[in-house]
């Protein structure tokens, strides 16, 4: 499939890989039209459509808003990146530490979209195998069903914990019989999903 893409494209899509590796964030279009050492901003919005039609790429309504997606990635024998998005709680929710560091996807989640890393700081989940220090797997996701471990902010904070939906009552359960529920309010929304627990396998 890599021959749909044409070479001038590959080296955009290689333009995009490696200021992501490098600095956290994509490039801008004045970096991407200096990289390609193009005039116009218009001949590097072309490419990006085109790479997007190509589902190499998606775009947001942002100035960097660009993803590589898998087939991205494919065209230009690398692999997959994802992002360690910084520390969260297993114990009582801490406010979030933001980063931007990358890193290449662990090997058996290369299909896996929308996905990032979190370090865990606390024992709260000792009991789902998920210890002070470990590294996991987080997945966006749309729906959640009871007994999922969410990676869950409320205001500036942020925790991990399994969701509970029990006789109406819906809250943040601990995997530590020492630890106390934490009650769901107006101010939870849930981040993604617990997918692996990178540090144990």
């Amino acid at each position: 499939m890599s021959d749909l893409v044409t070479k001038r494209q590959r080296e955009l899509v290689l333009i995009i890989y490696n200021h992501i590796w490098q600095t956290g964030f994509p490039p801008t279009l004045e970096g991407m039209r200096d990289k390609l050492k193009v005039s116009s901003n218009q001949a590097v919005l072309d490419l990006l459509a085109a790479l997007e039609k190509k589902k190499c790429i998606k775009r947001d309504n942002t100035a960097r808003g660009i993803v590589i997606k898998p087939f991205g990635y494919e065209t230009i024998s690398k692999e997959p990146l994802v992002k360690m998005a910084g520390t969260t709680a297993a114990g009582p929710a801490i406010e979030a530490i933001e980063q931007n560091e990358w890193v290449t996807m662990p090997s058996g989640y290369k299909k896996y979209e929308k996905v990032f890393i979190v370090e865990v700081s606390g024992n709260s989940m000792i009991e789902a195998n998920i210890y002070d220090g470990d590294r996991v797997l987080i997945r966006e996701s749309e729906q959640y069903k009871n007994g999922d471990i969410v990676l869950a902010r409320m205001g500036d904070d942020v925790t991990l914990k399994r969701f509970v939906y029990d006789n109406g009552r819906t809250y943040l359960k601990p995997e530590n019989p020492a630890c106390r529920n934490i009650a769901i309010t107006h101010d939870t929304y849930f981040l993604g999903k617990y997918l692996n627990n990178l540090s144990r396998g």
